[in-house]
């Protein structure tokens, strides 16, 4: 065999070996896309949950659901900047909560009446919280991912119609 043939066979495994980095590469990157998406869909997807949870355990007409759900999503946004303004101080967390749940209380009380329906949109919202907390500990039992927890959201629904 002569050197050039030699310098293009040492060429050919270089670009061999390059290639298969290249495709190793890609693939890890293509697998973060799809993890990435995965759980923005799971997210969603939750969110679609605590909607239809807590429309079916507030009762709400369409007309009642069109206004109470930007209040309500305003009020879980103000929920979760007080966590995460106080993130280790849970007196403080909770004395925002309480202050919070008294602001919104009057923005429900307008869209749906009677102060009972009131009161059940902080006692859904707490029941889905834990719901979705058991869920997850069904599913992470050492704390840890894995792949049924893929499947949460579509077996909460079926738990949300045995239970609601």
């Amino acid at each position: 065999m002569t050197k050039a043939m030699k310098n293009t066979l040492k060429g050919f495994k270089i670009n061999l070996n390059m290639g298969k980095t290249l495709l190793i590469l890609f693939f890890l990157l293509l697998h973060g896309y799809f993890c990435s998406a995965q759980q923005e869909s799971d997210k969603d997807q939750i969110e679609a949950v605590r909607m239809a949870y807590i429309t079916n355990q507030l009762k709400l007409t369409p007309e009642e659901a069109q206004k109470f759900w930007p209040i309500y999503n305003n009020y879980i946004q103000e929920i979760k900047k007080a966590q995460q303004d106080n993130p280790n101080d849970v007196v403080a967390q909770q004395e925002k909560l309480v202050n919070i749940r008294k602001k919104y209380k009057n923005n429900f009380k307008k869209v749906m009446g009677a102060d009972e329906r009131v009161n059940k949109v902080f006692t859904a919202d707490t029941e889905f919280r834990d719901m979705l907390k058991k869920e997850w500990q069904n599913r992470h039992p050492n704390g840890t991912g894995n792949k049924q927890g893929e499947q949460a959201p579509q077996q909460m629904k079926q738990r949300m119609k045995k239970n609601g």
